[in-house]
C-alpha cells in the first residue's frame, strides 16, 4: 500500500467505552498541515487491525500512518 505524503499519521491511541459500554478504540489522527481528528473503532476492529498491522501494543501504533490499520497490500 502507498502512503500519501498528505496522509495523516496516528499521534495517539487511547481505550474508551463505547455506547454500549465495550471497549473502543480511539486514535488522534495528526495531518500534516497541522489539522487533528478523532477515529474511534470497535474492539474487535481494534483487534484486527494490531494483527494487520503485525503490532501488540496501542502504543505502537503511534507514528505509523494510519493505513497501517489496512494491512498490508
Amino acid at each position: 500500500m502507498t502512503v500519501r505524503a498528505d496522509a495523516p499519521i496516528i499521534a495517539a491511541t487511547s481505550v474508551a467505552a463505547g455506547h454500549d459500554g465495550r471497549a473502543e478504540l480511539v486514535l488522534e489522527l495528526a495531518y500534516p498541515n497541522g489539522a487533528r481528528t478523532h477515529l474511534s473503532v470497535t474492539e474487535e476492529a481494534m483487534a484486527r487491525a494490531l494483527d494487520a498491522a503485525g503490532l501488540d501494543r496501542l502504543e505502537d501504533l503511534e507514528g505509523q500512518p494510519w493505513t497501517v490499520l489496512f494491512g498490508p497490500d
